[in-house]
């Protein structure tokens, strides 16, 4: 047999060598996230307050940001925090040491009914006292529990006990959709909270219901909220905090903006306190609204730290945001006859 045809038959016969992959496809996992709808609850009545003491605010001097280190906070944001429906507030509580917590509603004629929630100090409704009132807005994607999650009942009860703070009323309403859809003006959350929260808090508790006696802040959405309120309503509030604000040029108008609105703004009476993560996505715009303020002579603070835009930044420094607050007020108690017993 000739050779060729030898080496021809021989090829035939061989095994194909089968090719293998040098590499698995990844599989990808989402992530889950849950989010827990706020319950729904009833309202509530009561009294008026006029305070017969009227303490002057003070002013804190500019301070230079730069970035300080985060501490490991001595509590942890809590899962879901369950709170009573009061159809009205306590007309007292305890002198036991512990604040109350608890849901209600107030009617707004935009937007309908509007749920909060709200802190009573230890002792509240006793001897006449009136009382100031913080409100704190949440984030864009959390509820009027927010602050509770953060440790605000914990935090206000030792700071009271200590003597540090004066005993105070906090109430942080649920902002839903219309604090995202809106940027200001009488149908937004500017709306609601001018016209139908704070007149029904002032006439349905024991409130110093006046700017010296009232104070408001919020994270993220809500810190937009807060300045924007603060700045074009200055007549209202003593103190306002931005905390991870969200500042932007191309999401709110000029005419609510308060990157904008703080050049029209009477704000020489008005505590201000900034405050950022360095890793902050949204830290330009309050970055800017810092420079611009500092530019323009308006005394306030601002805060650069450690962190980014979330509930471990939020957890570090809840309590320098209360301690900030409740140094605006007198420890010695103001009264009013329309709160006695």
């Amino acid at each position: 047999m000739p050779v060729w045809i030898l080496l021809l038959w021989l090829a035939g016969c061989a095994q194909p060598v089968p090719i293998v992959p040098t590499q698995l496809p990844l599989a990808v996992v989402p992530t889950a996230v849950t989010v827990t709808p706020a319950a729904t609850v009833t309202p509530l009545p009561t009294s008026t307050a006029t305070p017969t003491l009227t303490p002057t605010a003070t002013s804190t001097p500019t301070s230079t940001p730069t970035p300080t280190p985060n501490e490991i906070p001595p509590y942890t944001v809590q899962d879901q925090i369950v709170t009573p429906f009061l159809e009205t507030p306590p007309g007292s509580v305890a002198c036991d040491g512990t604040g109350v917590i608890f849901r209600s509603k107030f009617p707004s004629e935009y937007g309908g009914d509007r749920y909060y929630t709200a802190y009573l100090p230890p002792c509240y409704g006793q001897q006449g006292r009136v009382y100031p009132v913080l409100y704190l807005f949440h984030g864009s994607i959390q509820t009027d529990s927010h602050w509770v999650e953060l440790g605000l009942p914990d935090i206000l009860d030792a700071g009271i006990a200590s003597g540090q703070y004066p005993p105070f009323i906090v109430i942080m309403p649920y902002n839903t959709t219309v604090g995202n859809n809106t940027s200001g003006g009488d149908h937004s959350i500017e709306g609601i909270t001018v016209n139908a929260m704070l007149p029904y808090i002032d006439a349905h508790y024991c409130t110093w219901a006046a700017a010296e006696g009232r104070s408001i802040g919020g994270i993220s959405r809500g810190g937009y909220w807060a300045l924007m309120i603060a700045f074009r309503h200055p007549d209202l509030f003593t103190s306002v905090s931005g905390h991870s604000s969200h500042l932007r040029y191309e999401t709110d108008k000029a005419e609510y903006n308060p990157l904008s609105t703080y050049a029209e703004a009477d704000l020489s009476q008005m505590r201000i306190w900034l405050d950022w993560g360095e890793k902050d996505f949204l830290y330009y715009g309050q970055k800017t609204l810092h420079e611009s303020l500092e530019t323009a002579g308006i005394v306030h603070e601002a805060h650069v730290n450690e962190g980014g835009h979330n509930t471990t930044y939020w957890l570090a420094h809840i309590q320098e945001y209360l301690d900030w607050h409740a140094a605006a007020w007198p420890l010695e108690p103001l009264t009013s006859a329309d709160c006695m017993n």
